[in-house]
Parts: C-alpha cells; structure tokens; sequence
C-alpha cells in the first residue's frame, strides 16, 4: 500500500510540475512586436493581386518583404514596433512608398495602400504618419509616450496631479 501511495503521489507531483512550467513559461513571454495588415489597391479602388510589399524600419534599415494575396490583401506578422516607411510594387504601376507609418505594441495596425498606373506618375511618396486603426478587434485602449509617462510622474511627485 506505500508503495502505491508513492507513485500517486510522484505522478501529482510530476503533472503539476509539467502544468506550472507551461503556465509560467507562457505568462513570461514579453511580446515587443505588432502587426501590419492592409489592402493593395488601384486609384478605382480595384484590388491589386501579386503587388509586392516592404517595410522597412526606419531607425535600422531592416526590411520585411511579403506578397499581397489574389484579394490584394497583405499581412506582417510580428513586426518589432517602431516606424516604419511602406512601399508596395507590381508590373505596370509606380511605387507607393508611405513614410512614418508607426508599428504599435501588441496591435494590429491597418494600412490601405493605393497605386497609380506607371506613366501617369513615376512615383509617389507620402510623408506623415496616419491614425493607427485596429479593425480586427473591438477592444479599446489606449497608447501612452514614455514622454507621458514622465510627465505624470514629475506632477504626481509635486503634488499637481489631478485627482481621480
């Protein structure tokens, strides 16, 4: 009878091991990255199938290459967040390149990018940074600076902070 009070208790201990390493090891995990999706399209509005996407990170220079799908849709998965300038390429239209596009943490940021017919123009770069819109949640939240940060800690530390 010990001996099998003893293998019941080292399968316990064994599984709850096995579950606390898996849980912990998930929970740990730190995520510095976000996601990139959009549509390639012509000035009608047409889907643009096959178009060839980059962004590159601008304070590195590494870029990320994919293809739009047949429906001109796009997807970077896992990008480290920063800013980012956004190019999209296909035979018979001129580059659209959008510069200081920002790659929040842990989002998903949509990007819609049109193309001009080559001839019409040779090139199109656009500068500014566009309002990052989730449109594959429902969750709201919000976005602070570290600049943000500091300043409420500065007011909070002299006493002229808001209460709430």
């Amino acid at each position: 009878m010990r001996k099998g009070y003893k293998a019941v208790v080292n399968f316990f201990g064994v599984t709850l091991l096995v579950l606390g390493m898996a849980f912990f090891g998930q929970t740990s995990a730190q995520v510095i990255s976000g996601d990139l999706v959009g549509t390639v399209m012509d000035k009608t509005g047409a889907v643009v199938p096959s178009a060839r996407v980059e962004a590159t990170k601008v304070d590195t220079g590494v870029k990320y290459e994919t293809k739009a799908n047949e429906n001109g849709e796009y997807r970077f998965n896992n990008l480290p967040i920063g800013t980012y300038n956004v190019s999209a390429s296909t035979a018979n239209f001129a580059t659209t390149t959008i510069n200081g596009f920002v790659v929040a943490l842990n989002k998903t940021s949509t990007l819609l990018i049109t193309l001009e017919i080559k001839g019409a123009v040779t090139s199109i770069e656009v500068s500014g940074t566009t309002a990052a819109l989730d449109t594959t949640t429902s969750q709201l939240q919000s976005t602070f600076e570290s600049k943000d940060i500091s300043d409420s800690a500065i007011a909070a530390r002299e006493g002229t902070a808001a209460a709430f």
